[in-house]
């Protein structure tokens, strides 16, 4: 078997340095899905060609594996998206085709999947791996190019992949939707994560103490939601002076002015901006924190957010909303607020913050809920292992 794994924007050569050492990269809780291709490729013996879109130009050649990275443009007009998108698609096929692959596994964000179908006019079969929805929950395009763009997916989904594999239900069931219940095989898959990781966090702290601290973790970017914890903060901290503490881990393009915002609100008091952290660093924060937070908008086509299941192997409770599909598998340890509404998501930690019996309800859910994280059975090299037997 030859497999061409065409990757997101992650470092896959750092990422496979590590797998070849037998050791976990030490910048990622989670289990990067390339180590798990590449485990895949071991089992069974396979060559690998693959490549992510990291900015940074670079290929190793490592006996059976190709490791590339392919930088892509980003920030670019509407227009000039979508010419990239078929460009880079081109690009990619180019690499599978020398390559001779005979499957070709893609993750979403990488092309438009009906670009897709170019795979199968060459032989290979063609396995999309769905690591966003198709539009945010309960928020479906309305332009007309979008729509346009749907209509061919859905063409490609019905008749090209030989299984779509889905990191929440709702990637899949938007596939259903779109496809009228006609789409090629759909599988489930989880992220899954380092244990260990999670087993040197201590429990959170009294339930009682005060402040309440909640933790973000992400980019910060508007349509993750981190303005609209400013406006929490400034309605808890007017009802309750020192009672309800944001930390705030991440870099990203809205730092700065999220910076500013804050000084100009005078929630320095309220909120702490950490920027970059290290693992070892957020597990300090994580031991003083008593919940999470993954206030997502609904500008942003969220396939899990790999955060929430993060602070649910951390034992803490979550608060988030519809449009982020993780709620769906960890509700019982979430309370959810509106998509794109702040004072609900204020409501969520009062809530939280107010009932130590429901604080301690979602506290003990915590473990099973988050059980599918960390049962390999469910991960990427299981379902490739499934979808493509001997």
């Amino acid at each position: 078997m030859r497999l061409f794994y065409a990757a997101g924007p992650g470092d896959v050569i750092a990422a496979h340095r590590h797998w070849r050492r037998g050791e976990h990269d030490p910048t990622e809780v989670a289990i990067t899905f390339s180590s798990q291709v590449q485990d895949f490729c071991r089992a069974r013996g396979a060559a690998a060609w693959i490549v992510s879109y990291h900015p940074r130009r670079e290929r190793l050649d490592d006996g059976e594996f190709v490791i590339e990275h392919l930088p892509r443009r980003e920030n670019v007009g509407a227009l000039a998206y979508h010419l990239d998108q078929l460009g880079y698609a081109l690009r990619l096929l180019a690499r599978a085709v020398r390559f001779r692959a005979d499957v070709a596994l893609i993750d979403s964000g990488t092309a438009h999947p009906f670009l897709l179908g170019l795979f199968a006019l060459f032989g290979m079969r063609v396995i999309p791996v769905l690591h966003n929805t198709l539009w945010p929950h309960g928020f479906p395009p309305t332009r007309a190019i979008p729509r346009l763009l749907l209509r061919l997916d859905a063409l490609f989904w019905r008749t090209v992949p030989l299984a779509t594999l889905c990191v929440s239900p709702e990637c899949a069931r938007q596939v259903e939707e779109l496809t009228g219940g006609r789409a090629r095989p759909l599988a489930q898959i989880r992220a899954q994560f380092h244990p260990g990781y999670f087993a040197a966090i201590p429990p959170p702290p009294p339930h009682a103490e005060r402040p309440f601290r909640v933790l973000f973790i992400g980019r910060v970017h508007r349509d993750k939601g981190v303005f609209d914890l400013l406006d929490m903060a400034a309605e808890l901290e007017a009802e309750r002076p020192g009672g309800v503490h944001f930390e705030v881990c991440g870099r990203g393009p809205a730092l700065e002015e999220l910076a500013a915002r804050r000084k100009e609100r005078g929630l320095e008091g309220a909120v702490t901006l950490h920027g970059w952290t290290s693992l070892e660093a957020l597990q300090a924060i994580y031991a003083r924190s008593h919940a999470a937070i993954v206030p997502t908008r609904s500008g942003f086509i969220e396939g899990l957010a790999m955060t929430a299941a993060e602070a649910i192997l951390a034992g803490r409770p979550l608060v988030t909303n519809p449009v982020v599909p993780a709620l769906e598998l960890l509700r019982p340890a979430c309370v959810a607020g509106k998509t794109d509404d702040a004072p609900s998501h204020a409501a969520a930690i009062r809530a939280l913050a107010d009932d130590p019996a429901l604080y301690a309800r979602l506290r003990a859910a915590c473990p099973a809920a988050g059980a599918p994280f960390v049962d390999r059975s469910q991960g990427l090299t299981a379902a490739l292992e499934r979808a493509l037997p001997a």
